[in-house]
């Protein structure tokens, strides 16, 4: 077992010892209230069977007497037709006042009848008690000795007397009745619902550890899973970096490509066929155009390669973008303005990139604009944000080209159709947005947007 598990393991057990505590707890507090209701009501059960014989015996004699109300005789005839008995050990009987009436047997020593079962008896209520130990040789003479005494089960029942009226009681009636058949019955009642208590603890234990051990294997599962799916989660954030990594090195390199494609052409056209005085200053200037676009390529892989890290200023980025420019401009007879600059800093990952991606916009500018026109470039700085906005003088774009100017293939001069579908790539790179701002038969706009710190 990993540490990590048995760390696991500490809190399912504590969590499983703590339900089968509440849960033993709550079936010993059932089990306590259920035996205590039982228990009361067959010690009640007596009273239940005594009270209405009494009660008839006593209507009886009322009626006999023809309305006179009833005397300590009738009371004691009523209480001894109710007392026969086999069980019956003694019994007592009260006038309505609480004073001892008779006794039977005469054996009985004490008789007394406390003041609050007195007043809860004058509300009609009747009363029980059983003591499972009762001193005999207390209550009766001639029961044991009083070093030795003798000690059985024994039910007291106490009674409220009245005849058809209830609410006149001419007297009380007290039963001493032997308690052990009722000992043995509340003992087999006991021993019933103790083994059901055992019985559902048990079961209960055995559920709760089951679905213990059954969320203990479902928590390894789970963490188990868990860690897998961190480790690929790692494998593919790596993979995903690298990935990144890589495809940001194949745009550079589709970029110096793309700038090589059109400089090999115009290189090939100024050498001219064989028998044909070569253009030698445009060899130059194709060459040098060439040079600087593997010399940028170069840099921008080494910086990559190497991690370096230094900061270019909005007037640095617009001198650099002037000086890549001009001497393409120039040939072509357009006027090249780079206007704005700005005291902010870009990284130079970010610098570099924007530099190619505005490079490449002003050589398709510079593409577009007939000689005697004007390619101007715009940088600005706002709300952490830097702007580049390339706007050339020439007839504008195609309509039917307009939706897939980032494409590739997409080309309204005859082109491959890769500048702006590599510029719209390694603006990605840097969480930019290159989108077209305007164009029409005076001209169209490019702008590129660039976050001053990568996301």
């Amino acid at each position: 077992m990993t540490p990590r598990l048995s760390r696991l393991a500490v809190p399912v057990l504590a969590a499983g010892a703590l339900l089968v505590a509440i849960f033993g707890l709550m079936v010993v507090r059932l089990r306590t209230e259920l035996r205590a209701q039982i228990r009361q009501q067959i010690i009640n059960r007596a009273a239940d069977i005594l009270q209405p014989v009494a009660q008839r015996q006593l209507a009886e004699r009322e009626a006999a007497l023809a309305g006179r109300p009833a005397g300590p005789a009738d009371l004691l005839a009523a209480v001894l037709a109710s007392a026969k008995q086999e069980d019956m050990l003694a019994m007592v009987v009260y006038d309505a006042q609480g004073r001892v009436l008779r006794v039977a047997p005469d054996s009985l020593l004490y008789a007394d009848l406390p003041i609050d079962e007195y007043l809860q008896l004058l509300k009609g209520e009747a009363i029980s008690h059983y003591d499972p130990d009762f001193p005999l040789n207390r209550y009766f003479a001639g029961v044991g000795s009083p070093a030795h005494a003798q000690r059985t089960p024994v039910l007291e029942v106490l009674l409220p007397l009245h005849g058809r009226d209830a609410t006149k009681i001419p007297g009380f009636a007290q039963y001493y009745i032997d308690g052990r058949s009722l000992a043995a019955e509340l003992a087999a009642i006991d021993g019933r619902i103790n083994r059901q208590t055992d019985v559902t603890l048990g079961s209960g234990a055995l559920l709760i550890a089951a679905v213990i051990l059954a969320t203990w294997f479902a928590l390894r599962r789970a963490q188990r899973t868990l860690a897998e799916r961190n480790e690929r989660l790692v494998r593919a954030n790596f993979e995903l970096a690298l990935a990144a990594k890589t495809s940001a090195l194949g745009q550079i390199t589709s970029h110096l490509l793309h700038g090589l494609q059109g400089s090999v052409a115009g290189l090939r056209a100024a050498v001219g066929d064989r028998g044909a005085p070569p253009d030698w200053s445009a060899v130059a200037s194709y060459t040098a155009r060439m040079q600087a676009i593997i010399q940028e390529t170069v840099a921008l892989l080494s910086d990559a390669s190497t991690q370096a890290s230094y900061e270019l200023t909005g007037r640095e980025l617009a001198e650099i973008v002037r000086r890549r420019n001009a001497p393409a401009a120039e040939q072509k007879g357009v006027a090249l303005s780079v206007d704005g600059g700005f005291a902010a800093a870009l990284d130079s990952h970010r610098g570099s990139l924007l530099c190619l991606i505005t490079s490449n916009l002003v050589q398709n500018a510079i593409d577009a604009t007939p000689a005697g026109r004007r390619v101007t470039v715009a940088l600005g700085h706002d709300d952490g944000r830097v702007t580049v906005a390339v706007a050339d003088e020439g007839t504008g774009i195609p309509p039917e080209l307009r939706a897939h100017l980032f494409e590739p293939g997409r080309s309204g001069r005859g082109g491959s159709g890769l500048g702006l579908a590599i510029s719209q790539l390694l603006a990605r790179q840097i969480d930019a947005t290159l989108a077209l701002e305007r164009t029409g038969p005076d001209g169209t706009t490019f702008r590129l947007t660039v976050p001053m710190t990568a996301s």
